[in-house]
Parts: C-alpha cells; sequence; structure tokens
C-alpha cells in the first residue's frame, strides 16, 4: 500500500510499548520550486521587526564616516563598524545619507530621529509621537493570525522599560525586559505547542472569551450613544479589548504544526546589567527565545530595544557612560575621528550581528527563518557628539520571503527617512501607498530592493 505524506503528516510508531509521534520536516515535497510556497500554495509566512539602538554610528567632522560603504548596489565593502554583519553580508541592505526633516520643528535630542522614522512626522515634544509607529499598520496586515499580534522587547538594563511602539503616539508598549519573562509570554500559560498531537481547547479559555464577548456587545452599544470624540476615546481604550478577543479565538482553534518549532527549556533568571557586555549577552538570549517564539508561530511581529536613545550602557572599568563619552571624547587629529566612540559602536553594531545570526541559524523551508523575515535597524541619530538627524544608519536585514533584494547599499544624500519606513511596510505587505506627512510625507519607495 502506497502512503501518503503532507506537511502536516506525523510518523507514529511504538517504543518499548509506548506510542511515539515525530513531525515530519518541510521536505521539498511539500513545496514548490523555488522553494518560498507550500504545494498547496499556502506561503510561509513573512516576519517583520524593528531594531533599535541608540548613539548611532560614528561620522567625522569633516565628513569621513566608520560606517557608511563607499560603493552603492551590490557588493559594498564592509566597513570597521559593520564588521559584525560580515556572517549575514548578503542579506543585508544598507541605507545611508537619509535624514529627518523637522519642518520648521527643533531637533529634540535623542527623540526627533527615531520618532521620525517610526511615525513619518518630526514630534513637536519629547516623550511624544505626532502619528502612530507603522509597526502597528503592520501588525494589523499581518499579525491577526497568531496569538500575539506583536512582541514589544527591551534588552537595555534602562532604569525604566523601553519601549518606541505606539497606537495613539502617547502611551507605549511595555516591552519584556529578561529573557525568563520572555519565555514565560511566549512559551508559559496559554502557549500550544504546534506539534503535538494531544490538543483541546483550554475551558478557561472558552469562558473568558464568553465574558469578553458581553463586553463586545456594550462597548458596541455605548459607542452607538456617544459623540465623535468620546468615540475616538473610547476606540483606543477598547484596543487592548480587541486584540485580547482575537488572542484568544486563537487559541480555541487548533494550531497549524510548526516542523521549526521547537519549545526550548526556561532560561535562567540572570540579573540585569548596563554593562556593554551584559546588554549584548540579553540581546542574544532575548533573540534566541524570539527566533523560536517566531518559529512556533506566536507572532509574527516585533520590536527591539537594544540600547535607548540616552544609551546608559558602559565598560566596567570605566568612569563614563556610553552617552557621555559620546560629547566628551574629543576627535583624534590623526584619526580624524573619536577613537572611544567608535569602538563602542562597534560593540553595539556585535549585538545586532547576533541579533541576526540567531534568525538566520533557524532552518525553515530551503532558508532560514532570517530569509522569511525584514528586520529594520535604525538608530536616533547620526552623529551623537552633535546629536546629528543627517546620515542617521538604517539598515533592512533579511529577504522577507523573497521580495527584499538584500545585500545593497542604497545612498541618498538629504532624502528622507520615511522612504525607508515606506518601503519596509510594502515589503512586508501591508496595503501602504504613502508615508508621513509634510517634508517626510512620500509615496515614493525604494525600487532598487524590491523584487
Amino acid at each position: 500500500m502506497r502512503l501518503l505524506f503532507d506537511r502536516r503528516s506525523i510518523l507514529r510508531g511504538m517504543l518499548r510499548g509506548t506510542a511515539v509521534a515525530v513531525g515530519i520536516p518541510i521536505l521539498d515535497r511539500f513545496l514548490n520550486g523555488s522553494g518560498t510556497v507550500y504545494a498547496d500554495g499556502t506561503k510561509l509566512p513573512v516576519r517583520f521587526g524593528t531594531y533599535f539602538w541608540g548613539l548611532g554610528l560614528t561620522d567625522t567632522p569633516t565628513g569621513g564616516t566608520r560606517w557608511v560603504p563607499s560603493k552603492t548596489g551590490f557588493g559594498y565593502e564592509i566597513m570597521p563598524e559593520l564588521e559584525a554583519l560580515r556572517p549575514v553580508k548578503d542579506k543585508v541592505s544598507v541605507f545611508s545619507g537619509f535624514r529627518a526633516i523637522g519642518d520648521g520643528r527643533p531637533n529634540l535630542v535623542h527623540w526627533s530621529g527615531h520618532a521620525s522614522i517610526l511615525s513619518g512626522v518630526a514630534p513637536a515634544v519629547t516623550g511624544r509621537f505626532d502619528a502612530p509607529s507603522f509597526d502597528t499598520t503592520i501588525a494589523d496586515a499581518i499579525g491577526t493570525s497568531t496569538r500575539f499580534k506583536v512582541i514589544d522587547i527591551d534588552a537595555s538594563a534602562s532604569r525604566l522599560p523601553v519601549s518606541y511602539s505606539t497606537r495613539t503616539g502617547v502611551t507605549f508598549a511595555m516591552p519584556e525586559t529578561t529573557p525568563l519573562a520572555l519565555y514565560a509570554k511566549l512559551f508559559g500559560v496559554g502557549f500550544q505547542d504546534p506539534n503535538s498531537d494531544d490538543w483541546k481547547p483550554d475551558p478557561s479559555i472558552v469562558l473568558r472569551q464568553s465574558v469578553l464577548s458581553a463586553i463586545r456587545d456594550q462597548r458596541q452599544a455605548l459607542m452607538a450613544n456617544v459623540g465623535k470624540a468620546d468615540q475616538i476615546k473610547l476606540d483606543q481604550y477598547f484596543t487592548s479589548v480587541r486584540e485580547m478577543e482575537n488572542q484568544l479565538a486563537i487559541q480555541l482553534q487548533k494550531p497549524e504544526k510548526r516542523e521549526a518549532c521547537v519549545v526550548p527549556t526556561p532560561p535562567k533568571d540572570t540579573p540585569r546589567s548596563a554593562a556593554v557586555d551584559s546588554v549584548r549577552a540579553n540581546t542574544k538570549a532575548l533573540a534566541k527565545l524570539l527566533a523560536l517564539g517566531l518559529a512556533c508561530n506566536q507572532t509574527r511581529v516585533f520590536n527591539f530595544v537594544h540600547t535607548a536613545g540616552i544609551s546608559e550602557t558602559y565598560v566596567p572599568g570605566e568612569s563614563k557612560i556610553y552617552h557621555q563619552i559620546t560629547h566628551d571624547e574629543p576627535t583624534d587629529t590623526k584619526l580624524g575621528y573619536q577613537p572611544e566612540t567608535s569602538r563602542l559602536a562597534g560593540l553595539v553594531m556585535q549585538a545586532f550581528g547576533d541579533f541576526l545570526v540567531e534568525l538566520d541559524a533557524v532552518n525553515e523551508g530551503d532558508g532560514t527563518l532570517l530569509d522569511n523575515c525584514l528586520v529594520m535597524a535604525f538608530s536616533d541619530t547620526g552623529y551623537a557628539k552633535i546629536h546629528s538627524i543627517e546620515n542617521i544608519p538604517m539598515f533592512l536585514a533579511g529577504k522577507a520571503g523573497g521580495r527584499h533584494k538584500a545585500g545593497q547599499h542604497i545612498h541618498a544624500t538629504g532624502e528622507s527617512v520615511s522612504r525607508v519606513s515606506l518601503t519596509a511596510q510594502q515589503l512586508v505587505g501591508a496595503p501602504v501607498g504613502q508615508f508621513g506627512t509634510g517634508s517626510m510625507g512620500t509615496a515614493r519607495s525604494i525600487a532598487e530592493v524590491m523584487a
């Protein structure tokens, strides 16, 4: 008898009298000819994430740089502060020369740069955005079929948790800050192993779902009896309720098998420290858990903060934090740049390299998880010594399921950072034709990197 297998098949047998079941990996026979789509037409999911670090990279007063390649297009050279990206260079596009444009608004130090990138609007005050961050648009487009619409993570060990994801411009997401907390969120209560045959809906979820349904009915009745301004307030207030409803509804459905899903063991709870090497280690541990969470289809959208704009990181034994060094260190007249600042920038980029390598280590289809991701990485400033918002370093990493023609250097002197933001949204399938306002309003994505 000929046995028929598909991507949901399970190999079953007996081992010493005990039934065992083994999932089948994503074989070539389950995929189309290019290895990017299942044979039944179902696409491998594309994930999106932002990755932020503070204090930019190193420019020089005379116009030199330690990170911008001299060659544009494919085959750009690895600059000193990009050395950590070498293992995944062909999956990373570098964007230089882009700037935030204030339209008369002041440069709010360690805020205007990334606020402009994320919202497309130069902010009026520190601590607020004048529009939602665009990751929420992407989450609405691709994040509704997973348990968590978006996951927010902060590795920085700052005194207060840091997140730059916002729907209102006023309140920001609350991130997970330790590997143990992230593990509990992804793989703790409510996690359903997609490869397990022993699945049944949790009765407590059914109860909570029915309670929330009642709240939903009352909400609709209330919305019909208030004015427009109150409707806006109520809509913002109940956004979290709607997302909870979606999360619970997903948990009431048997999850689709994910052969790349490996459930990790709980990590050790380690003390938080702002030392550069500790933040890097925290970044790597969090990245490993995030990669497994993505592979297990717990989320398809994430925001990751390595360090805040005003970075509090330090090198053990040094008397100053990284932020203070960027301002106090003089430019070496022979080298033409700040050597200690550049060294610290290189250490920060090592953490970004670690992050991408962890995503690239998970095999998926005929490629890796990183091949099915798009990670947009950026900072708050171009040249931290003078709080410049010109030439802000930006990167797109991962192939976005084949949509991103990665491995290029794109240079556009003086053009708006919002062009890169628009490009990222379109690469992952968000239905966006225009992004930003004023001088940063654009409908021109960067065609060179779009397949």
